[in-house]
């Protein structure tokens, strides 16, 4: 589904003032007053051209700009009250700041600490001028304003103390200001850092992430001080204070030109990071990992879910396999249909699969806990389970853990609140019914064997009062050294292992068949209904040859490799016949490594989209910001042609998405990573171009 960005009647109006002229005033003896407006300040030249470029740079951003040059004392004051009364949305001023009192008459000390007047052409400051007076008195308008500040002192502005207590969902007057309460602001920098962002938000939004309609405000703000930092050293952006344990409201100030207006995608993006692993960062991840493309497991699902919904069953299952066997794919099904955030955020992922598989179903449950461990830690993965079940923090109230949609950190930073094994393990054996977890992703944590030692044994082997296992525990991981404890624990039950390399060859090749004619039927090339003999053909062929190989012998799940296939095809000349489709299928790559290479062999950008993919092999947690993929791709691009250009780098993920994922970082920016961790294993081995040595 498809929604239209929210908009009211004051979302497209900015005032834009600024003043560059001064009148001059006899000069004052020095024994004698300055009258009201008597004081001289000096021209800024620049003001007109900047004035010009923030026009055309708001402009961009689909704003009705008022552009007010040079005003007097009386039109300042006007313009302000106009804006106020028709709904203005941004109200950005470039003068000199003028801190004294209103009465020059006054002595300094008369003047109060929040005073900051833009000081109009004619230099007078009287009432009317007061920038303070004006985020005041906007924070009893019913929307929210904010106040772009190029101003001397025009911190004073962005901290007013009346306002300081106000909580952000509540507070309606915002200020971005060039530097601090008693500090000077130079020759326009702040301004134009400000129409630099501007400019760039039209362009990328600053790399937002699609599912949000709006740039955050912590991401525009770093953004100006980056640019202001590069043109004023000496200057530092002050801005509204916000509280950095609390969510931050979304505000209308600057819109995402990437956003996509769907609501799933929105819903989806607000849930734990975690959690989000399982339906994939973006939503076409998911959709074409499983709302598409997922088949097959039948047997491991009609036994998983029963077994989830039980709480009764035994206490761990685990599912391991090679890289690529559908591990996360499977265990990613079960979490969509039976997550409560999840099923409430896309009901139509639970839909599709229970209209494939009903018996692979579980039942959505608001007990269900998952945890994608992807760089995660002991302490984040103790988080994590603790806000989704709503556990009573140790020594706080209860409900003080109890926000599921808060942001857990992906490695060892400070969680919502601190747990120990033994304190979560004695909250969980509380709760009325013993829950069920789903754990993948184990061998990708940021240290897995102390993670089954010292917090997946444990709870596993802890019992209930009722003499129930204290969890139902559904781990998935390859195989390794930090999966064995968990495997003699399961020794002793049958059925608790189920691995993904010894499903017999028949099944898988019916089921990696019906994958293919699935990926075919999406390609231009073989979509069209004279072309199903081809598809057919290509698709039996294909699911043949791989798993002509013992489960023993291959380095590489099937499902990766007839993924990464499906993809290379679009490349590949259409066979005319289905016995040409045939032979072309018997041909398939069976390993990772020569499927990628067949692939980027057959695009003009290949070895600098590997480039770009390598750089993304080191992404840890969610992912790398764009920055960083703009830092480390050049270090993997061919030596031969141009160097590759952060400019390039855009573009490339773009020509790339099929191998990408998308996160969102805590400012809303989004974060790039591999799909899959073989693909990741793989390019960070070698990450050049075969061929290429570093």
């Amino acid at each position: 589904m498809r929604v239209e960005r929210p908009t009211a009647a004051q979302a497209d109006r900015a005032l834009l003032m600024g003043v560059g002229h001064f009148r001059r005033h006899p000069a004052v003896t020095p024994d004698g007053e300055p009258q009201p407006g008597g004081s001289a300040w000096d021209d800024l030249p620049f003001v007109p051209e900047l004035l010009a470029r923030l026009e055309a740079a708001y402009r961009a951003l689909s704003y009705d700009v008022l552009t007010v040059p040079d005003p007097d004392r009386a039109g300042v004051r006007d313009h302000w009250s106009q804006a106020a009364d028709q709904g203005c949305r941004i109200v950005h001023v470039i003068s000199h700041g003028d801190a004294g009192p209103a009465d020059d008459r006054r002595p300094w000390s008369a003047a109060t600490p929040e005073r900051i007047a833009m000081v109009p052409t004619d230099g007078d400051t009287g009432p009317g001028t007061d920038v303070s007076h004006w985020v005041a008195d906007a924070h009893q308008l019913p929307h929210p304003v904010l106040f772009v500040v190029d101003l001397c002192r025009a911190g004073r502005a962005a901290r007013l103390p009346r306002l300081t207590a106000v909580p952000e969902t509540e507070l309606r007057a915002w200020v971005v200001a060039a530097t601090g309460p008693d500090d000077p602001a130079y020759d326009g920098a702040f301004s134009t850092a400000v129409a630099e962002v501007l400019e760039q938000i039209a362009q990328d939004g600053l790399d937002t992430s699609p599912s949000l309609p709006y740039v955050r405000w912590d991401r525009m703000t770093s953004a100006v001080q980056d640019r202001l930092t590069r043109i004023s050293p000496r200057q530092r952006v002050h801005a509204t204070r916000i509280d950095p344990s609390q969510p931050l409201p979304e505000l209308p100030f600057f819109p995402n030109p990437h956003w996509q207006g769907d609501l799933r995608l929105g819903r989806l993006a607000t849930l734990t990071a975690p959690v989000r692993d399982f339906a994939g960062p973006a939503t076409e991840h998911f959709t074409d990992r499983v709302g598409d493309h997922f088949v097959g497991r039948r047997a491991q699902l009609a036994a998983l879910a029963p077994w989830i919904d039980d709480p009764a069953a035994g206490g761990l299952r685990i599912v391991t396999g090679a890289p690529g066997s559908g591990k996360s794919a499977l265990l990613g099904a079960l979490v969509c249909a039976g997550h409560e955030q999840i099923v409430a955020a896309a009901p139509d992922i639970r839909r599709y699969l229970a209209a494939q598989h009903p018996r692979g179903v579980p039942s959505p449950d608001p007990a269900l806990a998952a945890v994608h461990a992807r760089g995660r830690d002991l302490d984040a993965v103790l988080a994590a389970l603790a806000l989704q079940w709503r556990l009573t923090p140790p020594g706080g109230r209860a409900g003080d853990g109890a926000r599921p949609d808060a942001e857990i950190p992906s490695g060892g930073g400070d969680a919502p609140a601190r747990w120990t094994v033994p304190e979560l393990i004695t909250a969980v054996r509380a709760l009325p019914a013993a829950p069920p977890l789903v754990l993948d992703a184990l061998d990708e944590a940021e240290d897995p064997a102390a993670l089954v030692e010292q917090f997946l044994l444990p709870l596993v082997e802890t019992v209930r009062a009722d003499g129930l296992p204290a969890v139902r525990l559904l781990v998935g991981s390859r195989r390794g050294p930090h999966l064995a404890p968990l495997l003699a624990c399961s020794a002793a039950s049958t059925g608790t292992v189920v691995d993904l390399d010894s499903v017999p060859a028949e099944v898988l090749r019916t089921d990696l068949e019906q994958h293919l004619t699935h990926v075919l039927a999406e390609l231009p090339g073989y979509r069209a209904a004279a072309w199903r003999p081809v598809r057919e053909a290509l698709a039996r062929s294909a699911a043949a040859a791989l798993t002509e190989d013992a489960p023993s012998r291959r380095d590489w799940g099937p499902f990766l490799v007839a993924r990464v296939y499906g993809r290379a095809l679009e490349s590949l000349d259409t066979p005319p016949d289905a016995p040409a489709a045939a032979a072309l299928g018997a041909q398939v790559p069976r390993t990772l490594p020569d499927v990628l290479e067949l692939d980027l062999g057959q695009r003009a950008d290949g070895p600098r989209l590997r480039a770009v993919l390598a750089a993304l092999a080191f992404a840890k947690g969610e992912g790398f910001p764009l920055e960083a993929v703009q830092a480390v791709a050049p270090e993997f691009a061919p030596a031969e042609g141009p160097a590759l250009a952060p400019a390039d780098v855009r573009p490339l993920l773009e020509a790339g998405r099929f191998y990408v994922r998308t996160g969102i970082e805590t400012d809303g920016s989004a974060l790039y990573r591999l799909f899959h961790q073989g693909l990741a294993d793989h390019l960070r081995a070698r990450p050049h171009t075969p061929g290429r040595t570093a």
